[in-house]
């Protein structure tokens, strides 16, 4: 340890990182933690009671490394900027966007655009994924990403009357070429043409589509993509990474990939933990997501999912958009970055969701929404790590505070949140990135103009 004094020192606090809990004290200089001083790694040189100009006492409280969104949208009611705010406020400090480059748009240029956009607007650090709507015209520039720090690409299984599906010929060839330069594939799994067909079918019986909306997209058609996705990626050797898993069925085809050592990552989100149809029937179009919110069996079945390993990552899936009366006319999406944190961390911890005691369940919540998705995207231990040389990113977290969620006390665009009136215990204080407070008690301490684009880098998936 050096004499020169730290810039911030946090005492007191229980870390939670590296699959345990540990009642520490970390050292801040700069943007990087250069110290950790525990009951069983004392310093090495004694330090004075004050020895930083800001000491922050979190005696009680939690420690978390920041909370890494790797499924975010910042492309509808919140822009680059305001999902950094709502991401900050529920203790994320690195963002991973999805950049969809459509239709007659090249993906370099796009990728250029929304850097630049992210470096001058977002508040946190980001890196990229770029979301693929037309395969066969866009794969020849796949090695452009690749170059720039872009290493995992988006393409959608369903929503072919949206013309946003690649059909399965362009999705092998895109596995293909990714796999060869040690990518990785992100799918949205539903069977587009079927879920088309009984969209279409109901519809014309003048069913109601709210009611049907399960049954538009059910479970199965989920866990058929899902198998056919890995069926694909396995043939041809490339990684490939399930997004917002949401069907009891999708653990099969999770399970026997894992079994057989297959490259393939499953990602749930927390309103499949936390919700249920009975959401969408009650605030209709507001709830109207894809996939869709399923049943309690299903919710219990995600929560398996993450207890065995068959899900390692939960991710935000953050989407506000604007929202019809009619629901089937009504976009998909909701707010949800926000949300993330205490909601998950109220199930998992306090409701005992992950099915263990609070010393186990917690490192494991918090390794699924930090550590997995650093190491993943190659970002560790630079990012998801409470360790010597990581960027001092961090979220210290309250676990006694009781408070109740309101779109009053959210900071989206949105206008609505899923869980209004939803009281929860656990609360986030104080969100730092890179020695930066960002949140503290409730307000926003930071500017925009910031961040720093973070490349990806997902070749340790091959290895």
């Amino acid at each position: 340890m050096s004499n020169e004094p730290f810039d911030i020192l946090i005492t007191n606090g229980l870390v939670v990182a590296d699959g345990k809990i540990t009642r520490a004290d970390i050292g801040i200089r700069g943007e990087k933690i250069v110290e950790i001083l525990t009951d069983d790694n004392p310093s090495a040189v004694p330090y004075s009671p004050s020895p930083a100009p800001r000491v922050l006492n979190a005696a009680d409280k939690y420690i978390f490394p920041g909370i890494i969104d790797a499924h975010v949208h910042p492309i509808y009611l919140d822009d680059k900027y305001d999902t950094s705010v709502s991401a900050a406020f529920g203790g994320v400090t690195t963002l991973i966007h999805y950049a969809y480059v459509k239709p007659n748009e090249k993906i370099l240029p796009t990728l250029e655009t929304f850097r630049d956009d992210g470096l001058a607007n977002s508040l946190l650090d980001f890196g990229m994924h770029a979301g693929l709507f037309d395969v066969e015209q866009q794969i020849q520039d796949v090695g452009s990403a690749f170059a720039m720090g872009v290493t995992t690409f988006k393409v959608f299984m369903t929503y072919a009357k949206l013309k946003w599906m690649t059909d399965d010929y362009w999705l092998t060839a895109l596995m293909d070429v990714v796999g060869q330069q040690r990518g990785l594939v992100h799918v949205h799994c539903e069977n587009g043409l079927a879920t088309d067909y009984l969209e279409d079918k109901y519809n014309r019986a003048e069913l109601d589509s709210k009611k049907m909306f399960t049954a538009m997209r059910p479970a199965l058609l989920e866990a058929e993509a899902t198998n056919r996705a890995i069926s694909i990626a396995q043939v041809t050797n490339c990684a490939v990474y399930i997004v917002h898993n949401s069907a009891a069925e999708n653990l099969e085809p999770l399970r026997r990939a894992k079994q057989n050592g297959w490259r393939v990552i499953g990602e749930t989100c927390p309103h499949y933990l936390a919700l249920t149809d009975e959401t969408t029937q009650t605030l209709g179009a507001l709830a109207k997501i894809g996939p869709p919110l399923r049943t309690v069996r299903d919710n219990e079945a995600m929560w398996q999912g993450l207890r065995e390993g068959t899900i390692t990552t939960i991710g935000s899936d953050h989407a506000p958009k604007e929202k019809l009366p009619d629901f089937f006319e009504s976009q998909y999406g909701a707010p949800h970055i926000e949300t993330m944190l205490p909601v998950c961390y109220d199930l998992a911890v306090n409701h005992g969701k992950l099915g263990l005691g609070k010393h186990e369940a917690l490192p494991q919540l918090i390794a699924a929404m930090s550590e997995t998705p650093a190491k993943t995207f190659g970002l560790y231990p630079r990012k998801g790590a409470l360790r010597v040389g990581s960027d001092a990113d961090l979220v210290i977290f309250d676990p006694h505070k009781t408070w109740t969620i309101s779109n009053t006390n959210q900071h989206s665009n949105a206008g609505f949140t899923l869980y209004e009136g939803r009281t929860v215990t656990g609360a986030v204080e104080l969100t730092m990135q890179r020695g930066r407070v960002i949140v503290e008690h409730g307000a926003l301490r930071a500017e925009k103009g910031g961040a720093r684009f973070l490349a990806t880098n997902t070749a340790h998936l091959y290895e």
